[in-house]
């Protein structure tokens, strides 16, 4: 009875806690699609989702009749199956376990339901929760069966709960058929150990299994109009699951498989340390189990292996709630290995982990509930940006690619409610930004909307200010990962100073896209387009690299309309900045003037740095600085300085300010490094940095070309002191993502924002 009332008092817990943080906004395609199912159900449309969940929908289609807000409904659906989940877990662990007290199955099915993804999905608008809690019932029914009436219930139960969540088949279907074909069981030692059911045909149990999935696949089938027509959209799903998708299937390396590692056994706990505890105890309590009750072991294995083969196999790897499942075999698996501990201690153990859980959980939950998702407050405040200025022109809409498929739902979601376009982009991959070269060339001046991933560096390819971020606001954002729209930045852009088509190398990705193209200058000439305006008394600059190991190619860049500079670069790094002279605004009747570089003779000569303007500082990067860096997994740039690097710039007209961002140098070395700004002999700046820092330095005003000199105090190479067996033989001093020239401010030394982050921007969500 105890047990019995202590699932039952986590259980009201639980939802009282979870009720008062049900979501503000759909966030997740599928939960999109659910809610489009919930109005107008027609798989063949994605209203939802191929296979169709009928069975989520039906119980959220009663839940909408009770909640009128669409994602509340179906996040509640996931707060009532959280909180069965309870009991169902509770069962199950004591099937599993029969010699421990009923108090020990309630505290480890309490250490599963506070873990951090389990709390955080079950506030969730999607079919996961409600789809695990009854997988886990049917478990436990199949393990308590020993009749055979039972076997055939729990059989018919889990042909049902496939059409919760396809998903579920493989954690209901290897126990049951394990029951069917086990032999002899010792009286006394577990489940199913009676007569009647050692003497069950496995017909009957396929029969009713089968009847379960026919209560609702038949009814699916008829209203998506026929077997043909369902096998289609069936066929259509599968085939987009299986491409563009990062799974260990299709992408068989080593660091596919530590990321499928992290996110089925690190990500689920919210934090290295508890998931790190957690997962050694469970590997403990997994060696008592080999020595003491391997039957249980052996239980354990077939109710979730072979889910957690199909995860880590075969779905998205960083799509953090696919591991929900593996939760409840690593929390049971982990109270086995606290059992080792003296009780007092593993009590306290225990009572820590819980109520720290329970705390990650409950700020995830109340941060998740506060804030629309990313894609919702986006598209609101392109509503409210459109509407502020009704006689203006319609913007154009330039999603990358990403986002031109993840987009495409919340729009239909909104219907009329969503912003108003003049027209949409193409979205070619990897080439998204020459559909905007081309609007621009052939006329159109209507505000460019660019819609992308933070991780995509395409945008360097067009003359910017920075975006208006969103983000997911969340403690431990990486239970929300591989949610999909996840974090977009947002640029609004009118008439930019220049753009550039083919065969630039501004960065690693524009570069490798370049090489993929055959477009480059030992191809040929590349183009850009610079606005008149930023041309009259402005400062431009162009540098790179010279690739080949003994040309010296002459490197000429000419303007439409006459004016030209010529350098001849040695093998490395060379750098151009020039103030153009004062230009005839007559003669630039065109608002766009052709750029155009050449090599002679053809060479590669990758172009990595481009700026013009005729309003705002101008500044690159010279000897002492190494070519620019690239993180493709969470589209980080960077630079590497030496111990002394120098910077050509030439100053805006209200005075600048050099904006430096870089990375603690405790990552390298034992202690602060010296970060000194000089301009000739004058130092600017002289500060000690101990942490990762944001530092504002005010610089001389420059009308012609000048230099800044950015020194560190400390430098390593990695060959010589990795201990990964690293071959950069590169003296690299501190890594600097961001090295600019702002509008001059107030000078300041502070701890910077992640990169990335909704302190980015004003608007950040």
């Amino acid at each position: 009875m105890k047990a019995h009332a202590s699932l039952f008092a986590l259980a009201l817990v639980f939802l009282a806690l979870h009720l008062p943080y049900l979501p503000s906004s759909l966030e997740d395609l599928d939960s999109i699609n659910f809610a489009l199912g919930v109005h107008r159900f027609d798989v063949v449309h994605h209203r939802p989702h191929p296979p169709g969940y009928p069975v989520f929908v039906v119980a959220a289609k009663i839940s909408r009749l009770l909640i009128g807000t669409d994602a509340r409904a179906l996040a509640a659906v996931s707060v009532v199956a959280g909180t069965i989940g309870v009991f169902a877990i509770g069962g199950l662990y004591r099937r599993l376990s029969p010699e421990h007290p009923g108090q020990w199955s309630a505290v480890a099915a309490a250490l599963a339901t506070t873990s951090p993804l389990y709390w955080f999905t079950a506030a969730r608008p999607i079919s996961d929760m409600m789809g695990l809690a009854a997988a886990v019932a049917v478990q436990a029914m199949t393990l308590a069966a020993e009749t055979e009436r039972a076997i055939v219930v729990a059989s018919f139960c889990g042909g049902v709960t496939v059409g919760i969540r396809s998903q579920v088949f493989w954690l209901t279907v290897p126990l049951l058929v394990w029951v069917l074909v086990r032999r002899q069981t010792p009286s006394g030692r577990g489940v199913l150990a009676t007569g009647p059911v050692r003497n069950l045909t496995p017909y009957k149990c396929a029969a009713a299994f089968t009847a379960g999935v026919v209560a609702w696949l038949a009814p699916l089938v008829i209203a998506t109009g026929g077997p043909a027509s369902y096998w289609r959209a069936l066929s259509d799903q599968g085939a987009e699951d299986l491409s563009g998708i990062r799974m260990l299937w299709t992408t068989p390396t080593a660091r596919e498989l530590v990321d499928a590692g992290y996110y089925a056994f690190v990500a689920p706990w919210g934090t290295w340390p508890t998931a790190i505890l957690i997962v050694a105890f469970a590997l403990i309590g997994g060696a008592i189990l080999v020595r003491h009750d391997r039957r249980a072991l052996m239980l354990v294995a077939l109710a979730f292996g072979p889910y957690l083969i199909f995860d880590v196999m075969f779905q998205e790897t960083f799509t953090s709630r696919y591991a929900l499942p593996i939760v409840i075999p690593i929390a049971w698996l982990a109270m086995n290995g606290l059992s080792v501990l003296p009780h007092p201690a593993a009590v306290v153990a225990a009572a820590g982990l819980l109520m720290f859980h329970a705390h990650v959980g409950g700020r995830s939950i109340a941060a998740y509930a506060r804030h629309h998702a990313p894609a919702f407050a986006l598209l609101d405040d392109m509503r409210r940006d459109a509407d502020a200025e009704p006689g203006s022109p319609k913007p154009i809409l330039a999603p990358d690619r990403r986002q031109s498929f993840d987009l495409r739902r919340p729009l239909v979601w909104l219907g009329e409610a969503a912003p108003s376009f003049d027209r949409q982009l193409a979205a070619p991959p990897q080439h998204e930004w020459l559909e905007a070269v081309s609007y621009w060339n052939s006329g159109g001046r209507a505000p460019v909307w660019f819609v992308v991933d933070p991780r995509r560096a395409a945008m360097a390819m067009i003359q910017h200010s920075d975006p208006v971020a969103y983000r997911w606001s969340l403690p431990y954002p990486v239970l929300a990962s591989g949610t999909r729209p996840g974090d977009i930045d947002w640029y609004r852009i009118d008439r930019p100073e220049w753009y550039l088509g083919q065969g630039w190398s501004l960065t690693p990705e524009a570069a490798g896209i370049a090489a993929a193209d055959h477009r480059g200058l030992e191809y040929g000439p590349i183009e850009g387009w610079i606005r008149s305006a930023a041309l009259r008394s402005g400062g431009l600059l162009f540098g790179g690299r010279n690739l080949e190991a003994t040309e010296r190619p002459q490197v000429m860049l000419a303007l439409e309309r006459g004016w030209s500079t010529t350098v001849q670069v040695k093998p490395g790094a060379f750098l151009e900045l020039v103030r153009l002279p004062p230009m005839d605004s007559e003669s630039l009747v065109p608002e766009y003037l052709k750029v155009t570089v050449t090599a002679s003779p053809p060479a590669r000569v990758a172009i990595e740095q481009f700026d013009a303007s005729s309003s705002r500082g101008v500044v690159g990067f010279g000897d002492g600085w190494y070519e620019p860096e690239f993180d493709p997994a969470t589209g980080r740039r960077w630079r590497w300085l030496s111990g002394r690097g120098e910077l050509r710039y030439v100053t805006g007209e209200s005075g600048s300010s050099l904006h430096l961002e870089g990375e603690s140098p405790r990552t390298y070395y034992p202690r602060a490094s010296r970060v000194v700004v000089r301009a000739g002999d004058v130092v600017l700046r002289d500060a000690m940095v101990s942490d990762d820092f944001s530092m504002e330095v005010p610089v001389p005003r420059a009308v012609d070309p000048s230099m800044l000199v950015v020194e560190t105090d400390q430098t390593h190479v990695p060959a010589a002191t990795s201990w990964r067996g690293s071959r950069d033989r590169r003296r690299l001093g501190l890594r600097i993502f961001r090295c600019e020239l702002r509008p001059r401010v107030t000078p300041s030394v502070a701890p910077a924002s992640a990169p990335g982050t909704a302190a980015n921007s004003p608007r950040g969500r």
